[in-house]
């Protein structure tokens, strides 16, 4: 039996968007038409494990978010068998585990099951890039999954996308380009600041937990099995002998209203508590453990060593993390976990360091230098004063970052609506541009 031939018309009926489910309103002369109509799609196939390799002389491979960059991937794995090619300048999109990621091929890549590319003729691919990066939600949405959230080609080929015509394109992506130059200049200025402050709270906590900020009487208790002298009456303890690790995975169904923190939530070696969802929210299936107040959550994985911090509320965290609980002054021992000292002998702890989590047998044998408990307070609240500045100053800066974070995802958004002040209504409709595509599948 034959296959009848799909006419144009047939053809941009199928492409376009159906008024009521377009996402929102755009310029009379762009048109909202479906990703597979516009763009080649090509999912990724993970090569076998024989044939990946560390070798840089075969094809660099893309599994997932892990190999990707900031625009360009970064990859430390190679394959001597090719599966799915990416080439150069396609969109590559993470579509597995973290979604949405998105870097641009400078090259020939493998990809494998954990992304997927993207390609159109008429569409660039750094535009394609920043396009994704407004929808994220969206793309949440259409992921599917429990151990591992993911889209399939047939979520992929969902996805709308607004055209507007060729010349319309070229004034967004320069304006748009423009923009984010500013910002990354703004955001860099920021990030040096920031790194100033970091490490004058680092001198801070390592000066505290050497007794030098409440004291200046010091006696020599260094030797081989201490790291440095304390002042006296203190004393090295194995973290052992002083905390516990609080092992208690539960069934995140019978907990859908507690907040789940993972170390994601926490931001590094400030042990500030970001924004966080509830077990239902985040769809949670696999177990976590439960914690209490008064409890500090560390993350174990080793590159993550600097996050941990302090809960005054009830909630599960993730299987990555540790609930810790201790016999002296909780405040004393979180801030110590974030000191320079602490966190360079998590990061080496144990024959088994290169491992990517710490057990508990290696935390349980770092050393804390212990004083009496009303030094302990008085540590603490010496702690607290001296790093007030530097809180409020990284507070200062935290809300200039996310006002930028802000302002670029407005400036995206609005490019992507038709309200960067460039269109041009006189110009072609964009279904013209359409229509030459289409004219191609024909």
């Amino acid at each position: 039996m034959v296959r009848k031939k799909k006419t144009m018309e047939e053809l941009l009926k199928e492409a376009l968007v159906p008024k009521k489910e377009q996402p929102y309103e755009v310029p009379e002369n762009w048109v909202w038409t479906k990703l597979p109509f516009l763009f080649e799609i090509k999912m990724g196939q993970s090569p076998k494990g024989e044939y990946t390799t560390k070798d840089s002389g075969y094809t660099p491979l893309v599994g997932g978010p892990a190999d990707m960059g900031e625009v360009y991937p970064k990859v430390s794995r190679y394959t001597k068998k090719v599966t799915k090619l990416s080439n150069d300048g396609e969109l590559i999109v993470s579509i597995r585990a973290t979604i949405g990621k998105t870097n641009i091929a400078d090259g020939e890549y493998c990809l494998g099951r954990g992304v997927a590319s993207i390609k159109s003729k008429v569409i660039s691919a750094r535009l394609l890039m920043q396009y994704f990066s407004t929808i994220e939600s969206y793309l949440n949405d259409i992921s599917t999954g429990t151990t591992f959230r993911q889209i399939s080609r047939k979520g992929i080929e969902t996805i709308p996308f607004p055209l507007s015509p060729l010349n319309e394109q070229k004034r967004i992506a320069n304006k748009v380009e423009r923009l984010l130059n500013k910002i990354d200049e703004a955001k860099q200025l920021i990030e040096e600041a920031k790194g100033s402050f970091e490490l004058r709270r680092a001198a801070i906590l390592d000066k505290a937990f050497r007794g030098e900020l409440t004291t200046t009487c010091l006696v020599n208790s260094s030797s081989n099995e201490h790291p440095y002298s304390l002042p006296e009456g203190w004393n090295w303890e194995e973290f052992d002998n002083i905390a516990k690790v609080c092992s208690n995975l539960v069934n995140p169904n019978d907990y859908l209203n507690y907040p789940h923190i993972a170390p994601d939530n926490i931001e590094k070696f400030t042990g500030r508590l970001l924004e966080y969802k509830t077990i239902e929210e985040a769809r949670v299936k696999s177990s976590k453990h439960l914690f209490k107040r008064n409890h500090i959550l560390y993350s174990k994985i080793r590159p993550y060593l600097s996050k941990v911090t302090l809960v005054d509320f009830e909630g599960l965290c993730s299987a990555d993390m540790y609930p810790i609980e201790t016999n002296i002054n909780t405040e004393y021992l979180y801030f110590y976990m974030l000191s320079p000292y602490f966190i360079e002998k998590a990061s080496t702890a144990g024959s088994r360091s290169v491992l990517p989590k710490i057990n508990k047998k290696e935390l349980g044998k770092i050393l804390v230098p212990v004083p009496s408990d009303e030094k302990q307070t008085e540590v603490v609240k010496f702690i607290k004063l001296a790093l007030s500045k530097e809180i409020e100053a990284i507070s200062y800066i935290q809300t200039a970052t996310d006002s930028i974070e802000l302002l670029k995802q407005s400036i995206l958004s609005k490019a992507f609506k038709g309200q960067m002040g460039t269109n041009d209504p006189s110009e072609e409709n964009a279904v013209e541009l359409l229509t030459e595509v289409l004219q191609e599948k024909l």
